[in-house]
């Protein structure tokens, strides 16, 4: 970074470069094309392109096997059956002042972008939530760089990230019994914080409640139709 953006602890990002990043994400949210955004990034971060040697590679495996996580969020809505929504995510976090790795971590795998987050001084977070992104990118990357090192807890959530995966790929989302028996149980095994006031759902018990009464009441509605 150059030395007008390199912050000292405590010190926040400055609005300008919020504002430009929003800027860059909105861009490509219509555009979708990945090379201008690539340069975007580059430009408002004073970053060189990367060189992604194989060595390289390696450092970011570790990098991501330390900072980054795979994650299920849930989030309630009125407009679906089953009326929830869980995506599937990949993400990685850094201060501002690391904002080198997330890039080359965005430049390896070839997507995600990178957002302010929410709430912080000067943390930034890649973040990936294209299902097909994650199978075709993120997941090989994790096979052949990151699986054979990782630790064993790690290892486990990835394969729990790759059945929901597979479940999404097969519909089983839309599915009440599917959703129920076996999306839910693995959404909960990958939580890493539960009993927070923020939550979506307290308990796995409480996941599968509110998608019963969801069934419920779209049966009662539908049962003369």
């Amino acid at each position: 970074l150059p030395l007008t953006l390199y912050l000292k602890p405590g010190e926040r990002i400055p609005q300008k470069i919020l504002d430009q990043l929003k800027e860059a994400n909105a861009k490509y949210s219509k555009s979708h094309h990945f090379p201008d955004y690539k340069k975007d990034i580059r430009d408002i971060f004073g970053l060189k392109d990367c060189q992604l040697t194989e060595k390289y590679k390696h450092y970011l495996a570790g990098f991501v096997e330390g900072e980054g996580s795979l994650n299920v969020g849930a989030k309630k809505n009125t407009t679906s059956r089953l009326r929830v929504y869980l995506d599937p995510e990949f993400s990685v976090t850094q201060h501002v002042n690391g904002v080198k790795n997330l890039y080359a971590v965005m430049c390896e795998l070839q997507t995600g972008r990178i957002r302010h987050k929410t709430g912080s001084n000067a943390t930034l977070i890649l973040t990936i939530d294209n299902r097909r992104s994650l199978v075709e990118k993120v997941l090989p990357f994790y096979q052949k760089y990151i699986l054979p090192f990782g630790s064993d807890p790690k290892k486990r959530r990835y394969d729990i990230f790759v059945k929901l995966l597979d479940l999404f790929d097969k519909k089983a989302h839309l599915d009440y019994d599917q959703m129920v028996h076996e999306i839910l149980p693995l959404y909960d095994e990958m939580r890493c914080q539960k009993a927070q006031s923020n939550q979506v759902f307290t308990s796995l018990q409480d996941a599968q409640d509110y998608v019963k009464a969801a069934e419920i009441a779209y049966r009662a509605q539908n049962k003369d139709k």
